[in-house]
């Protein structure tokens, strides 16, 4: 008797659940890498970044021609002015670290700054997407381990961003 009591509550209590969840990944960095105005963006910062390392380069250059010459004149100078040179030469060193200290900063800054436009105009579209399809979770993809190719909606976002960004492109 105590079995069938078991068995009927058993049959009323549980339940077969049964959801589906649609579930999606993407892969952002990929996006502001690959679309076209992440790429635009990328060649500027890389325009910038080149300009900026020649600068870094001639005041190096000067720098070691510099030390060089002190160096070659060490026996003939007197010592205070060698010190002299030796101090200035410091100074202009301290000078070169610091430049390129905030030029690396700047870099990254403007980095950041372009990503987060991008990111700006991604949002909607992600957004729209996701309601149009149905998707109850979007998870990056550097979040994800394993998971099948289908899932994946990148390049889809990617042909939406680029549609969506052609007259930012020109």
């Amino acid at each position: 008797m105590k079995k069938f009591f078991f068995c009927l509550f058993f049959l009323f209590y549980v339940n077969n659940v049964q959801a589906e969840i649609n579930i999606a990944y993407l892969d952002v960095q990929f996006i502001i890498d690959n679309s076209n105005l992440g790429k635009i963006y990328k060649k500027n910062l890389k325009d910038k970044s080149d300009k900026f390392n020649a600068e870094l380069l001639i005041k190096e250059k000067k720098i070691k021609n510099q030390e060089n010459e002190i160096n070659n004149q060490k026996n003939i100078l007197k010592e205070n002015e060698l010190k002299t040179k030796i101090n200035k030469l410091n100074e202009e060193f301290k000078e070169y670290q610091k430049s390129k200290q905030m030029l690396n900063k700047n870099f990254v800054l403007e980095k950041n700054k372009l990503s987060s436009k991008i990111l700006r105009i991604l949002n909607p579209i992600l957004t729209k997407y996701v309601d149009e399809n149905n998707i109850q979770i979007l998870i990056e993809k550097k979040n994800i381990l394993v998971g099948i190719k289908t899932l994946d909606i990148t390049e889809n976002i990617l042909n939406i961003f680029n549609e969506e960004t052609k007259n930012l492109v020109k």
